[in-house]
């Protein structure tokens, strides 16, 4: 069976039509009818081979919501017609104690996506049904499909950095992951505090759920009404991490989802004298990424989407590029 996509055929290319076999069903397998593919800054590290993992020709996408159309032979908990979304993780060893204890994503023979295989930017899309979810009614395919890859990100980062309700949290970003934390953190019962270095998104970030929100211009430093338990980093930089380290309470924590290019210095002496932790989150195992489709579903989570027919992937590749995506991009068949 053909699939019609658009790859990126060289490293730093720009996305084209491209056509290729579909690989036959493994017994696990299932063919899906792509109905929505968010586009994800991976998908751009992808496409640019800045890991030095992609293979081309490469067709991206990794925030896929599709409709079952064939099954594998031991497939029996989905069937033909049935909606489902699939996330970065295209696989798993299932078998390791980071699997059975629902820890799929940290498994050391996880594989992405898109890493050796084709991924969303088409018609159809063969994937491996334990890793496929199926998507709450109330979910709109336009919505779901930054919810696995962003949105599970922020929720398991904030969940694993120990949120409840009742809290204060901080969100350093309001894009792409920044305004899907906002809205987790305040739709649980948290006071929010937002971060950005733009007087425009104030208001937006009123509208998210954030209490209170701090303009961080060049030279200043962030300040806080109250002592944060917990701080999401959702930016790829350094925001000034002593400084915000500082906004944090006794036991505080610190959590990145935004990766910066460049090594940090680590002041250790701000995290002693308050006994605050630092540490970073990638996606969520299977049960978590259930719960983030869940959770959204029932407190009316959704992203702020651009959406784009797949033939004008490449369009919506350049404005993520130049940053200008509000605030996640989404291919429409």
């Amino acid at each position: 069976m053909q699939v019609k996509a658009m790859a990126v055929m060289e490293r730093g290319g720009t996305l084209v039509p491209f056509a290729y076999e579909a690989p036959p069903l493994g017994p696990h397998d299932v063919l899906l009818e792509v109905r929505a593919c968010g586009i994800c800054h991976s998908d751009l590290h992808m496409a640019d081979d800045d890991w030095g993992i992609a293979r081309f020709p490469l067709v991206p996408g990794h925030e896929v919501v599709g409709v079952v159309r064939e099954r594998g032979r031991e497939v029996s908990h989905l069937s033909p017609g049935d909606r489902v979304g699939v996330g970065w993780q295209r696989s798993s060893c299932l078998h390791c104690p980071d699997c059975l204890s629902g820890r799929e994503n940290l498994c050391a023979e996880s594989r992405g996506l898109i890493v050796g295989s084709p991924g969303g930017f088409a018609d159809l899309l063969v994937a491996d049904s334990r890793f496929c979810f199926p998507l709450p009614p109330g979910l709109p395919d336009e919505a779901a499909g930054p919810l696995l890859c962003g949105g599970v990100t922020v929720y398991s980062a904030l969940r694993h950095a120990g949120m409840t309700s009742g809290q204060e949290v901080g969100v350093v970003g309001l894009g792409g992951l920044g305004h899907l934390a906002v809205q987790f953190a305040a739709r649980l019962g948290n006071r929010v505090t937002a971060f950005t270095t733009s007087e425009d998104k104030v208001p937006f970030a009123s509208r998210l759920g954030a209490s209170h929100t701090v303009v961080v211009r060049e030279g200043e430093k962030p300040r806080t009404e109250r002592p944060l338990d917990i701080l999401i980093q959702t930016v790829p930089r350094d925001p000034g991490l002593a400084d915000f380290l500082d906004l944090l309470g006794s036991d505080g924590t610190l959590t990145f989802v935004g990766v910066p290019l460049e090594p940090i210095p680590l002041p250790v002496g701000s995290l002693l004298s308050r006994r605050r932790r630092i540490m970073a989150s990638p996606i969520g195992g299977r049960a978590l990424v259930a719960e983030t489709l869940d959770v959204a579903d029932r407190f009316g989570i959704r992203p702020v989407v651009e959406t784009y027919p797949l033939a004008e992937a490449q369009k919506a590749f350049d404005r993520l590029r130049e940053n200008r995506v509000r605030y996640r991009a989404v291919l429409l068949p």
